[in-house]
């Protein structure tokens, strides 16, 4: 998926933004998938969010174990 766009105070300045994944058959890298948004669906369940959603609509930390002050933590 790439998206581009204009940002800044009047648009003018562009952002490219890309998202990629290429990979072999890897049945393991599928059912971790499922368990994540396995997850993240539990996650906005829990907070009255119900409807179809793209994996792009859910933030991503829904998708990972840990929790929010972990993920801050970790990767800060």
């Amino acid at each position: 998926m790439i998206r581009s766009g204009g940002v800044g105070p009047d648009g003018k300045d562009k952002a490219v933004v890309e998202f990629s994944l290429n990979l072999d058959s890897n049945p393991e890298f599928t059912g971790s998938v499922l368990v994540a948004c396995a997850r993240a669906c539990h996650r906005l369940n829990r907070e009255g969010q119900f409807g179809c959603k793209t994996m792009l609509d859910v933030p991503p930390a829904y998708y990972s174990p840990m929790s929010r002050d972990e993920l801050l933590e970790k990767m800060m």
